[in-house]
């Protein structure tokens, strides 16, 4: 039922109380919003609550909330400000020291434990990506992986449309200078979007 309907559709029904429309959505973009998010932060719990607190906000603020001809794009953006919110008042928390020492250490270890054991191909194809700075690495993501536009990714990584083809620029050709790399790696593995995603 709700596959059929547009973005601005299925948004409208959320906006008018439907909690199966927005389930709908919650299942549809879950994957997505995931993966996107280990890329900004490597706490996954945390990532997950950022998303589960974003549905929640959604839900709650529902009458408040405009048409989006985007879902997907609406979400990514809110996460992202979702993760920098929390990490920020994490920071903020370990620089007060109002918590101990002891409670704010457990992310690195659960950060270890998260993190699977990689092929050898996607450790080469990783290495060649992660020589690439964090914002690159975000707009490949964001461009070719999440299939966002680039006005849609200018938003999300707040540049100007141009700031964003420059950025994206340099990054293809970043890696177009590296392809006889990439190719022998890519020839014995499909998974490229292993390493952006």
């Amino acid at each position: 039922m709700y596959g059929s309907l547009n973005d601005s559709a299925l948004w409208s029904k959320v906006i008018e109380g439907d909690k199966d429309a927005l389930a709908f959505i919650y299942s549809t973009h879950f994957h997505s919003l995931y993966r996107y998010g280990m890329k900004l932060h490597p706490d996954g719990n945390l990532v997950k609550d950022c998303i589960h607190d974003l549905f929640t906000g959604i839900w709650l603020s529902r009458e408040r909330l405009s048409v989006t001809s985007s879902i997907r794009f609406y979400l990514l953006a809110s996460l992202k400000r979702q993760l920098a919110r929390r990490q920020q008042g994490l920071l903020r928390r370990l620089f007060d020291h109002t918590e101990s020492e002891g409670a704010v250490t457990h992310s690195h270890e659960d950060t270890l434990i998260q993190q699977q054991a990689s092929e050898e191909r996607t450790r080469k194809l990783e290495k060649i990506i992660n020589t690439l700075p964090r914002r690159q690495r975000e707009i490949l993501y964001l461009r070719y992986y999440e299939g966002l536009d680039t006005q849609q990714t200018a938003q999300i990584m707040s540049l100007s449309v141009n700031a964003a083809y420059v950025l994206l620029s340099k990054a293809l050709r970043y890696l177009k200078q590296h392809s006889d790399q990439l190719l022998l790696i890519l020839l014995s593995s499909t998974a490229l979007c292993w390493c952006i995603c």
